[in-house]
């Protein structure tokens, strides 16, 4: 049977291929084994990945604050001990993925634009340099969420779409788009990815990126605590008792009973099936498939995503097809990693 998507995605201008250098293995010819790290807001993956398989797996803690540079030397650290348990030596490791939280731009791989406060240096460093001092690896430096999707679409729930979108809701709202087989990328390498920042309340708050009312700022982790302490019965809702306010405990309150924590979460699921349709409209895809932390509670969010879907979204010619990630928490590095394989 052949692979629908064996050769749909072309070659990303500017990108050269130096993995062939160290694909050496004691397992013979096959897929590279490439060192793929995921950065999200809080916490950064880290995997050994060959072809379709994670084959050994880390989580540190991001400390965005410290930057990216820091954040390197304490990857690095984690290397022989990863390479241990995935069984491979590091000689083989033919390259390094990162899938990371910025607008990435296209050919240089150059980060134009971070998370307010996070990996605040990153935008001043030569990263390609930084990951070949450091690790002695060639590097693919590309965004989180064109990385997860390219994951699904690989290997998980989209595979076999032609055209697909990704939603991802956690710290932030990430997204992210292929079409016809080919990922949307733009000029500066903003297309697709910024889903999150479409405008979703025009009287709404003021988002970190400029804009204001985005759907991100409208319901994303990083924006419930503010939004739910400015709720007038916030100081009676079980909310206040908790020692972090996050999505999880909106939705363990709500099941509960507790007025506000129903308000939020419902006002939550329609931003985000809003944003979904807004995808839809934008992209035209066979797929949508929605991941992120928050989706530990998918059995209450996509039944009600797919009944707005078929409510508001316009496609006579029939349903978007609306699914869970099968990849999880590892879609991004098994994208970024077969990314980087693929290059030329």
């Amino acid at each position: 049977m052949t692979d629908k998507n064996a050769n749909l995605i072309p070659a990303v201008p500017g990108l050269r291929s130096r993995c062939a250098q160290n694909t050496g293995s004691k397992h013979g010819k096959g897929p590279p084994v490439i060192l793929a790290c995921d950065v999200g807001g809080t916490r950064i993956k880290l995997g050994v990945v060959r072809g379709r398989r994670l084959l050994a797996r880390v989580e540190i803690p991001a400390e965005a604050h410290h930057g990216l540079a820091s954040a390197m030397k304490r990857i690095s650290s984690q290397v022989r001990s990863l390479c241990r348990s995935a069984r491979v030596e590091t000689r083989e490791l033919g390259g390094f993925g990162l899938a990371f939280p910025g607008i990435i731009e296209p050919g240089t791989e150059r980060i134009l634009s971070t998370p307010a406060g996070k990996f605040d240096d990153s935008r001043g460093l030569d990263v390609g340099r930084l990951v070949e001092r450091e690790l002695g690896l060639p590097a693919l430096v590309c965004n989180d969420a064109n990385a997860a999707l390219a994951g699904e679409w690989r290997y998980g729930a989209a595979r076999g779409c032609r055209s697909a979108v990704i939603m991802t809701l956690g710290t932030g709202i990430g997204t992210s788009a292929i079409i016809d087989g080919v990922p949307l990328r733009g000029q500066h390498g903003q297309a697709g990815c910024l889903g999150g920042h479409w405008t979703a309340n025009l009287n709404g708050r003021e988002c970190p990126c400029g804009n204001r009312g985005c759907a991100e700022s409208e319901a994303s982790t990083w924006a419930l605590p503010t939004q739910a302490q400015a709720h007038p019965g916030f100081r009676e809702s079980l909310l206040a008792r908790a020692k972090v306010i996050d999505y999880a405990g909106v939705f363990r309150s709500a099941a509960r009973g507790d007025s506000v924590a129903v308000e939020l979460r419902d006002r939550a699921i329609n931003v985000w099936a809003g944003a979904l349709v807004s995808l839809i409209h934008a992209y035209d895809p066979e797929c949508a498939v929605i991941g992120g932390g928050i989706m530990r509670s998918g059995t209450i969010i996509l039944p009600r995503l797919r009944r707005y879907v078929a409510r508001h979204a316009w496609t006579p010619w029939g349903k978007v097809k609306i699914k869970p990630t099968a990849l999880g928490n590892d879609a991004g590095m098994l994208g970024v990693a077969w990314l980087l394989e693929t290059r030329p």
